[in-house]
This record gives C-alpha cells, sequence and structure tokens, in this order.
C-alpha cells in the first residue's frame, strides 16, 4: 500500500503511460460512453445535437459533400456520419469501439443509409483508402504522443486520393488555461461511471503548462482488482497545428476558432482547420 500511495504522489512525464483504449473497450465503460455520446444534455463525449448540425453545416458549405466519398475517424455512434450521408456523401466510419459501432449501424439500417462501418484502431490497423475528405472531430487528435499524431496523419494522408482534405478540430490554448491541479478520491467516483459494482475512485488532474499538456488519471480500486486510466490531452496553438500538419504532408487552407465559422484567437479554447494534401 506504501509504495501505492508513493506512486500516486508522482507526476507522470508527459505521455509516458498509455490507457484511452480502456474508455471504449471495457465493456461497462463501452456502454457509459455509449450514453454520454447520445445525452444531449452532456459535452463529455460529443457536442450536442445543435451544435453537431452547425459543424456539419459549416463543412457543407466549406466543402460541398455530395458525392464525395468521406471517412469519419473516431466515429462513435455515427452523430457524424449520418447527418453527412442525409447531404449525398458516401460515408464510411471508423472506430474500435464495436458497442458504438453496432448502434451506429442499427441506426444506418433504420434510416435506409448506405454508411460503411469499420471497426478499427486508426493508429494500428488497416485502413480504407480513396477518399476525397477525411474528419477528425472533437479533438481526437489531443489525446495522442507526439508520435502518435504524426503517425495518425500520415496515415490520414495515404488514405486520401490526391488533393483530398482533411478537417479537425483541437483544444487550443484558451482551454488549458482553465485547467487546474487538484485530487478527488470518492465511493463510486462520477456516480458509478467506471464499474456496474462498488469501488474506491480516485482522479489526480495534473497540469504541465511548459508542454501545453494535461493530464486526468484515474485510479478504479474495486474489491477484488485496482486498475487505471490515464487521460493526456495537448492543447495546440496554431503554429503547432501547422507544423505537425506540414510535417504529415498537408497545407493549411483554413483555420478558424472551431468547426462552426468563429474567427481563429490567440486565446481561443478551440482551433478548427481545414488542410490539403500538398
Amino acid at each position: 500500500m506504501y509504495d501505492f500511495l508513493t506512486e500516486l504522489t508522482r507526476r507522470p512525464a508527459p505521455f509516458s503511460r498509455y490507457s484511452a483504449n480502456t474508455l471504449w473497450t471495457r465493456p461497462h465503460l463501452a456502454q457509459q460512453m455509449l450514453a454520454y455520446h447520445l445525452n444531449p444534455h452532456t459535452e463529455l463525449a460529443s457536442r450536442p445535437p445543435a451544435a453537431i448540425d452547425v459543424a456539419v453545416a459549416w463543412i457543407n458549405a466549406r466543402l460541398p459533400l455530395a458525392d464525395k466519398r468521406v471517412c469519419d475517424l473516431g466515429c462513435g455512434p455515427g452523430l457524424y456520419t449520418q447527418r453527412f450521408a442525409a447531404l449525398g456523401a458516401e460515408v464510411t466510419g471508423v472506430d474500435f469501439s464495436a458497442h458504438s459501432l453496432a448502434y451506429a449501424r442499427a441506426q444506418a439500417t433504420a434510416q435506409n443509409q448506405p454508411i460503411d462501418y469499420v471497426c478499427a484502431d486508426y493508429l494500428h490497423d488497416p485502413l480504407p483508402q480513396g477518399f476525397d475528405l477525411i474528419t477528425l472531430i472533437y479533438f481526437d487528435l489531443c489525446p495522442l504522443s507526439p508520435s502518435q499524431r504524426a503517425t495518425l496523419l500520415q496515415r490520414m494522408r495515404a488514405m486520401l486520393n490526391p488533393g483530398g482534405r482533411i478537417v479537425l478540430d483541437v483544444l487550443g490554448p484558451g482551454a488549458l488555461t482553465q485547467r487546474r491541479e487538484g485530487c478527488v478520491m470518492e465511493s463510486r467516483l462520477m456516480n458509478g461511471f467506471w464499474a456496474p459494482g462498488d469501488y474506491v475512485g480516485i482522479q489526480q488532474t495534473f497540469v504541465y503548462a511548459e508542454e501545453r499538456v494535461t493530464l486526468d488519471r484515474y485510479v478504479i480500486v474495486e474489491p477484488e482488482q485496482r486498475w487505471e486510466v490515464f487521460n493526456w490531452l495537448y492543447y495546440f496553438i496554431p503554429a503547432s497545428l501547422t507544423r505537425e500538419l506540414a510535417d504529415a504532408g498537408f497545407v493549411v487552407e483554413e483555420m478558424m476558432g472551431g468547426l462552426n465559422g468563429d474567427p481563429l484567437s490567440d486565446h481561443g479554447a478551440e482551433i478548427g482547420v481545414i488542410a490539403r494534401c500538398a
């Protein structure tokens, strides 16, 4: 116990431990994450429906989706793919949560939408190719380490047709200034989110201001087991996002304060970008 508590007092090096897949693949958590995705009153997993509508309309105004081959990486339960398909796109969704994809497929069948859903880890598994547009929405790039981000952007470029584009959004510097360090320990932390039975949950929040990184570390102690989730987030500035895209072979066409058309701000909480293959 002493060794465990001592280890809890130490600040992990940024991105030194990675366990984000647990949120999407552990059965109880997969159900919880789907519920959060579909709950219009929380933004823990996705934006509210009205905000999604605004983002999709903005994308469609810049890059008309009709007759385009579009891939939504990290598609979850299909909140964006369904809207893309309704605008006339030929749509593929990729996600590693089988639970969320089962819901997405059921919705596509009910709406008679021919959306192709692929269960895959976009960092490691084979991915489809031949797309005109790839979307990576709701800050999916931010939990990844620098090497993982580089890998994903290079893989996205390989998925695109010549002249193809990507649309993504990331957390900006304004979001980092809102984060505070702290520690919470509660019985059934987050009202039973982490496990169906009894458990004690510990949440530690670390802020690495110079690196523009935060960590939410969750330690879940159940009667028969103990496990952890490390949720890292990197907060971009326009220059760092432009540089990482350029390193992967993309040219920024438009950068703004999110995917709703807001102007770019040096202190904004979000950055949205359209980039094309160089």
